[in-house]
């Protein structure tokens, strides 16, 4: 009686559903939804990602506050004190979400978007485990592993999965290991995090792993040639000039529109156009067919360096583009 006193707090079925269901669609949707061609403006898109979450999150948490009050009634159960206030520690972590996403908008740092989330996630199970089944605490913990881990070594497409699987997989298989194997002892615990964790890891894996990207069924055209209507594959060889031209928008420093930088490909690439504009899809040299929106291509500036060389201000700039699936050039 002591323990069940201490360990109070009772999820929902209709809970865990409502959360994982929202949650791994907005994993999966917001992106298709939210773009930069409905929303060019960055200010514009911030806001109107902060609009979508709030809309479904809120209206979810209000749902769910509905829901659990009725069954509890239903059932002449009052909802515990440490549940009450959980409740309102986990609409904090979903504020913080929402504000964070925002936030990226402004001042970088989207890539690591969905691991927060996972991160975020993880910590609400974490605090409802505390004063539930102790197997929830672990799958709590075991979820920031997740998301501190998939930023260290997946790629934005795998984390955007793998927190989609967190939400819809993992939260209803929480709580139905939780009810039959809690009380069982702690290696029949252990084994049951371990399937949680192979359940939830391995379909984002299989995912970013064997999804098709639509191949162009165009034959490849050379640079410089004849652009026009349909479907088109503009093939660049090694050597190929392709220039960088930043359009800078600062109080400070002004760039010319025709100024370049010069920049030259180390391997063969071809890019997927339909009528005469790159769709997003490329390869790099004999290797599979990508989207640029999977975020495996990857442009770092993680250093700038104002100098004076030969007498002259100059700002030095240290970046990395590319990505470790491309490491060898022609992966």
């Amino acid at each position: 009686m002591l323990a069940a006193g201490h360990r109070s707090v009772h999820l929902e079925r209709h809970s865990l559903l409502l959360l994982g269901g929202v949650g791994g669609f907005l994993s999966v949707a917001t992106e298709w939804v939210i773009t930069d061609t409905r929303f060019p403006g960055t200010a514009e898109r911030g806001l109107a990602l902060l609009v979508w979450l709030a809309a479904w999150l809120g209206g979810m948490s209000l749902l769910e506050y509905w829901l659990t009050r009725r069954a509890r009634a239903r059932r002449a159960e009052t909802l515990p004190f440490a549940q009450a206030q959980i409740t309102r520690a986990w609409w904090m972590l979903l504020s913080v979400g929402c504000l964070g996403s925002f936030a990226m908008h402004f001042y970088g740092g989207g890539a690591m978007i969905y691991a927060l989330w996972t991160v975020l996630l993880g910590l609400g199970v974490y605090l409802f485990g505390l004063f539930s089944r102790q197997l929830i605490e672990w799958i709590g913990l075991a979820t920031i592993l997740l998301g501190v881990l998939g930023l260290v070594g997946l790629s934005y497409g795998a984390t955007r999965w793998l927190t989609a699987s967190a939400f819809a997989i993992g939260l209803p298989l929480a709580g139905w290991l939780s009810v039959r194997v809690d009380d069982a002892g702690s290696m029949r615990r252990l084994l049951a995090l371990i399937v949680w964790l192979a359940v939830v890891v391995t379909p984002p894996l299989l995912v970013s792993r064997f999804s098709i990207m639509p191949v162009p069924a165009a034959t490849p055209i050379a640079l410089n040639s004849a652009v026009g209507a349909g479907e088109q594959v503009l093939r660049l060889e090694a050597g190929a000039r392709v220039p960088l031209r930043v359009d800078m928008k600062s109080p400070l420093l002004s760039v010319p529109t025709e100024a370049e930088l010069a920049m030259t490909l180390n391997v063969p690439m071809e890019v997927a156009l339909h009528d005469g504009k790159p769709d997003g899809r490329y390869r790099i040299g004999a290797g599979p067919w990508r989207d640029i929106h999977d975020g495996i291509l990857q442009l770092r500036i993680d250093r700038l360096s104002p100098r004076l060389e030969e007498g002259q201000p100059v700002v030095r700039a240290h970046a990395e583009f590319g990505g470790a699936a491309f490491e060898g050039g022609t992966q």
